[in-house]
């Protein structure tokens, strides 16, 4: 009896692989390149895990996770030949308290065409609410093997920007429609964007440069047109 032929496992992972999804970052203003947003379908569960599952050991660490993702947008970047820098990458929550994270990562980047100053993980607000002390040295870690590290701030904006932390942030990420709600969210902006934080929001609006320039906001994602 002929075996069955076996399935090729390159094409067959190739063909599961969740694809990357590149948007433009566009300064407002001058409408040059600020790098690229990466965004994949799937995303880290952040959830507790109870019972049978909570002992599986094929779930992957946040540190191991977070490596995986940067080779497959490091590969999907250089296959599509995508020069624009950096590339922002949402980064779980848990990623950042991983004290492996920032090893796992840098030798991810480094069996890729790409380096770590390409990439900027952009953390939630969230990932930044215990001691200050304790964020500082976590990003730190990732700062010293050559990461960019951003926090988003589309959903809450509580991380203070103490002066020891605002030279560690690269880059904050914003909605622009909650500007126009927050008067909080507008002074965490003007006071990233003084300390030489680069400031992008999703939902803008070519139209609103100036305006959005005037309140700290440089960049966008995907900005938008006019109809």
């Amino acid at each position: 009896m002929r075996p069955f032929p076996r399935p090729n496992m390159t094409l067959v992972q190739t063909a599961r692989a969740p694809a990357v999804r590149f948007k433009p970052v566009m300064h407002l203003l001058g409408g040059d390149s600020l790098g690229l947003v990466a965004d994949e379908p799937i995303e880290f569960e952040e959830r507790v895990a109870f019972g049978p599952v909570a002992n599986d050991n094929e779930m992957p660490s946040p540190a191991k996770w977070m490596a995986g993702r940067l080779e497959r947008i490091a590969s999907a970047a250089s296959a599509q030949e995508l020069p624009h820098r950096p590339i922002l990458v949402a980064a779980p929550m848990a990623g950042l308290s991983d004290p492996d994270t920032a090893v796992a990562c840098d030798a991810a980047v480094r069996r890729t065409i790409l380096c770590q100053q390409e990439f900027c993980l952009m953390f939630t607000d969230a990932a930044f609410a215990g001691d200050p002390a304790d964020s500082t040295a976590r990003i730190a870690r990732l700062r010293r093997v050559g990461f960019r590290v951003g926090i988003d701030m589309r959903h809450s904006w509580q991380t203070p920007l103490s002066e020891s932390f605002r030279i560690l942030i690269d880059t904050i990420r914003v909605d622009a429609d909650a500007l126009e709600a927050s008067n909080e969210l507008c002074d965490v902006v003007y006071a990233a964007n003084s300390a030489g934080i680069l400031v992008v929001a999703d939902h803008a609006n070519w139209r609103d440069g100036e305006y959005l320039n005037e309140l700290g906001v440089a960049g966008a994602v995907a900005p938008q047109t006019d109809a």
